[in-house]
């Protein structure tokens, strides 16, 4: 396959992406939009994923949200819902544009975070072809209401606070061992973070603010307006979303299919279920889209 990067522009800042194409291929190619979880950019376990979709006859544009990875934006480490379904409708429309890419056969995949992304991406814009939503956040206010800690609440509430009111960075670590200080504390999360990004420059922090307006973010409210095929994947022993609200996504999307795998938040990307997983997406991808 042929491998480059790429940018696009989105509000006014750089993103960068990774541009996968099939070695050869004959006619327009569909093409799918890849983005990632909180705090996690594209080289983080996407590769795995990207370059299966590529040998298959797809092309495929990973890409950083502002604020991490190799885009720009600051302060770094600042998760925005707004900004980042900003950079998903900016990759989308390069993608279109891209030469050699029918413009019709333009999907999304994302996975936890930027799983709820896709969804929502998918809701607003009828022209996605499909798309693939891995262990995704579908509903913000049960993910508030997961069982933590009341004092851990009301240390994130307090930095959050503190943040939105000076207007400067207080970042806190996104990912803990349960019982510590993190927006995430499940069994797998601090160890699947490390896992998946070990070698590269993650850094477990993130900017808190923002966290006032995920009880707000609801995808599973817009299920009705993803008209295209969706393809959604539950990780059964998943600690880090709220599983019924998969499950009602499912439900309530007309073209959904609901795929279930003995992991956790994480565990897609590890050997043991990689090739499960993404020969399932490649399927539902060629059923839809063609190869």
């Amino acid at each position: 396959m042929n491998i480059s990067e790429v940018s696009f522009d989105s509000g006014g800042q750089r993103c960068a992406a990774t541009l996968y194409r099939p070695a050869s291929a004959a006619g327009p190619l569909a093409c799918v939009v890849m983005g990632h979880g909180v705090t996690l950019t594209r080289r983080d376990g996407i590769p795995d994923y990207a370059t299966r979709l590529a040998e298959s006859g797809f092309a495929v544009l990973a890409f950083d949200y502002r604020h991490f990875g190799d885009s720009e934006g600051q302060p770094r480490h600042w998760v925005s819902i707004r900004r980042q379904l900003e950079d998903w409708r900016a990759a989308v429309a390069f993608a279109r544009q891209l030469d050699g890419v029918e413009p019709s056969r333009v999907a999304l995949w994302g996975m936890s975070l930027g799983g709820a992304h896709a969804l929502t991406t998918a809701a607003n814009d009828a022209s996605v072809a499909a798309v693939i939503a891995l262990a995704p956040l579908t509903d913000g206010l049960a993910f508030m209401l997961m069982p933590t800690p009341p004092a851990t609440i009301a240390r994130i509430m307090l930095r959050a606070t503190r943040e939105a009111i000076s207007r400067r960075p207080c970042p806190m670590p996104i990912a803990g061992a349960p019982g510590e200080f993190a927006a995430l504390d499940a069994p797998e999360a601090l160890s699947g973070f490390e896992r998946l990004t070990a070698g590269g420059d993650w850094s477990n922090q993130f900017n808190p603010s923002q966290l006032f307006l995920t009880g707000f973010y609801r995808p599973v409210r817009r299920a009705a307006s993803i008209t295209m095929p969706a393809l959604l994947q539950l990780a059964e022993h998943d600690a880090v979303v709220p599983l019924p609200a998969i499950e009602k996504t499912a439900a309530r999307a007309p073209k959904a299919e609901l795929l279930r795998y003995p992991t956790d938040h994480f565990g897609c990307f590890w050997p043991e279920h990689l090739d499960q997983v993404a020969a399932d997406q490649l399927r539902f991808l060629e059923r839809h889209l063609g190869s």
